[in-house]
C-alpha cells in the first residue's frame, strides 16, 4: 500500500497545485517550484519549518500507529443514535490542512495520509 505524504498548496501566482513531500523537507536543497508558472517557494522561514516538522512528526506517528488504528473506530453520537466510523476510513476520506503564512500570503496546505484509491472497493 502506497502511503501518501505529499503536501499541496495552490500557487500564489497561477493557482496551480504545487506539491512537495514533507518527509523530504530537510533533504531539499532547492526551492519547491510550481510546474505551471515556475514560481519558486523557499521553505526557509524558521516558524514555517518548525510547523511543518511538527506536522511531519504527526504524520509519521499516524503511520507508525497503523497497526492499532486499523482496529480503532471513532464514535459519533447524534441524539440516541450512535455510529462508529473506522479510523482507517477517516484517514482516507477527510482532507486535512494546515494554515500557514508564506511571506505576506496566507496559505492553506492540504494533505491526505492515504489516498482513497488504497482502500478496498467495498469501503468506498
Amino acid at each position: 500500500m502506497q502511503k501518501g505524504h505529499q503536501l499541496e498548496f495552490a500557487c500564489i501566482s497561477c493557482q496551480t497545485p504545487v506539491t512537495f513531500s514533507i518527509f523530504e523537507l530537510d533533504k531539499r536543497e532547492n526551492a519547491v517550484v510550481c510546474s505551471a508558472c515556475g514560481k519558486e517557494y523557499h521553505l526557509e522561514d524558521e516558524t514555517l519549518r518548525r510547523q511543518l516538522k511538527k506536522f511531519e512528526a504527526l504524520c509519521r506517528q499516524l503511520l507508525d500507529s497503523e497497526e492499532i488504528l486499523a482496529d480503532t473506530a471513532v464514535g459519533i453520537n447524534v441524539g440516541d443514535q450512535s455510529v462508529k466510523v473506522p479510523f482507517r476510513l477517516l484517514l482516507t476520506r477527510f482532507n486535512s490542512s494546515i494554515n500557514l503564512m508564506i511571506g505576506d500570503h496566507p496559505l492553506s496546505i492540504t494533505f491526505r495520509l492515504e489516498p482513497s484509491k488504497d482502500l478496498p472497493g467495498k469501503l468506498i
